[in-house]
């Protein structure tokens, strides 16, 4: 896939007494040498939006948040914040804001005086710019240390100076590079429903990369799964993670199970495929219909799949197996199963597990409904490993 054109509905409410935050990205390209780190990128991210750029390490999210904030230029390609093309422009005329992963404090300047710092650059007056400062700490909570040094704070209230430093400009759009990576997974969870909170507050564009599925599904109203420099899905974090279009979207997110079979029927609005081992799939038919004689791939949520022990099964939608890992998560338990195939999940609720516990070794049967099956656009081609795709649930 060269370039996708996509925007996607998001849920907060824009002040109307602020700049368009919109950003269009057009045949975006950035090349290093022979390589490419983004590849003819189309994208719409609507004014006000909280957009999450994921994907795994070198996949260019990052190199596309760097083009939006200036620090990197495109080779070929245009960027658009609201009605301005922006490429050729410094960061401090793009009205952009961007928060690095490392926060970048000045460790001999106070907290007022490391938020107050890009009003310095400005040439605002003393009084002014920490008066400003202020109200920015007193937003993150934190006017009451003003007078510490960073070294006497927290991780999570290093990362607040950094956003309030951040935001101080008055941004049209804020750019978050991994803003949430260090922190320990308490302060992860805080600090997620704070980001969230203060964007619907502001109202102003978010754009936030990430690796990790579940801060993407919560934070934004509109998530970008890419892939090697290009776009695989933008949607919603419900249709990402419950309509994948491809199985590479399917496995990232890591909630669902990819098969491929060969289309023995399609007809009423209904699909049969037969699996290389025997197996027999259904599901209602979506989008164009598939030909008979054709591959399909399908995809079916971890946690809409019932387990039984059982060596064999001839039923529809059901596939037999061999336990190879169990994963005890809380509220439900990962089961990893061997098939003749490859490898399928089932994430089983933590009360049905232990009413029939399976152990690595036992002979289970899997099995699934006609309408937990969601297929896909494309066929699966087995390229990437389930390892590597496991979305870390």
């Amino acid at each position: 896939m060269n370039s996708m054109t996509t925007t996607a509905a998001h849920g907060s409410t824009a002040r109307p007494h602020q700049e368009n935050g919109e950003i269009r990205l057009v045949g975006l390209t950035k090349q290093f040498g022979n390589s490419y780190a983004v590849e003819n990128i189309d994208l719409t991210i609507p004014h006000g939006s909280y957009c999450c750029l994921l994907g795994p390490s070198g996949c260019g999210k990052t190199t596309i948040l760097r083009m939006i904030a200036g620090h990197e230029t495109p080779t070929s390609g245009k960027i658009y914040i609201g009605d301005q093309m922006v490429v050729g422009k410094p960061p401090v005329e793009r009205g952009t804001a961007m928060m690095f992963q490392s926060y970048a404090l000045f460790p001999h300047l106070s907290i007022l005086d490391n938020v107050a710092f890009y009003l310095k650059m400005r040439n605002v007056g003393k009084e002014a710019r920490r008066q400003k400062a202020l109200e920015m700490l007193a937003r993150v909570q934190l006017d009451h240390l003003k007078d510490r040094m960073p070294a006497q704070l927290s991780g999570g209230q290093q990362q607040r100076v950094a956003l309030a430093r951040s935001l101080i400009t008055n941004p049209k759009v804020l750019l978050l590079d991994e803003p949430l990576s260090a922190l320990d997974e308490f302060l992860r969870l805080k600090m997620r429903g704070e980001l969230k909170s203060l964007q619907n507050e502001l109202g102003i564009t978010f754009v936030h990369v990430t690796h990790t599925q579940p801060e993407a599904i919560a934070l934004a109203d509109m998530v970008v799964v890419m892939d090697t420099g290009r776009i695989d899905q933008a949607d919603t974090a419900n249709v990402i993670f419950n309509k994948p279009k491809t199985p590479y979207v399917a496995r990232f997110m890591g909630g669902q199970n990819v098969l491929t079979g060969m289309v023995e029927s399609n007809a009423g609005g209904a699909v049969k495929l037969k699996a290389a081992d025997g197996s027999v799939f259904e599901a209602h038919a979506e989008g164009p219909a598939a030909s008979v004689g054709s591959k399909l791939s399908i995809s079916v949520r971890r946690d809409h799949v019932t387990l039984r022990r059982g060596e064999t099964t001839s039923d529809v939608n059901s596939i037999a197996g061999v336990v190879e890992a169990t994963e005890y998560q809380g509220s439900y338990v990962k089961v990893t199963i061997k098939t003749a195939t490859g490898i399928f999940v089932a994430n089983v609720s933590d009360r049905a597990y232990f009413a029939e516990q399976v152990d690595t070794g036992d002979k289970v049967v899997t099995s699934w409904s006609n309408g937990d099956v969601h297929v896909l656009s494309k066929v699966d081609t087995g390229a990437a490993g389930d390892s590597y795709l496991d979305g870390g649930h």
